[in-house]
């Protein structure tokens, strides 16, 4: 089984990444604008100090870099986190797409090259 598919310690099937991706969250209750964090095939962790209610069906529109169109995904509010400015709402997704789960895979890959990347500084 690939390492992408494997159950990590906290017992969840996709690699997560963390990113800093503008969205926009929209439920029933409640329309914010805010930061996706931490993404998967999954899921994500949607930042902002607006929160809803665990249970809650959303859309959440991930604003892709190289796509002229976000990310249009249908999800679930499985946790919320209250924390002061680092709180929000982790989602599951609902019936996603093999070409939405491709641009999500696309998003961890961008980040951790972004991460790896390295400045040189002229020292050998």
């Amino acid at each position: 089984m690939s390492h992408y598919l494997e159950r990590g310690k906290e017992g969840r099937r996709a690699a997560r990444a963390k990113v800093q991706i503008a969205a926009r969250y929209v439920s029933e209750r409640l329309v914010v604008e805010g930061v996706v964090t931490d993404v998967s095939a999954d899921g994500l962790f949607f930042c902002s100090d607006f929160l809803d209610s665990t249970g809650e069906m959303v859309k959440v529109s991930i604003e892709v870099p190289w796509r002229k169109q976000p990310l249009e995904l249908r999800g679930e509010v499985r946790w919320v986190s209250e924390m002061p400015s680092v709180g929000g709402m982790g989602i599951k997704f609902i019936d996603v797409s093999l070409e939405d789960r491709m641009v999500l895979s696309s998003l961890g890959l961008s980040a951790l090259a972004s991460d790896a990347y390295v400045t040189p500084s002229g020292n050998a």
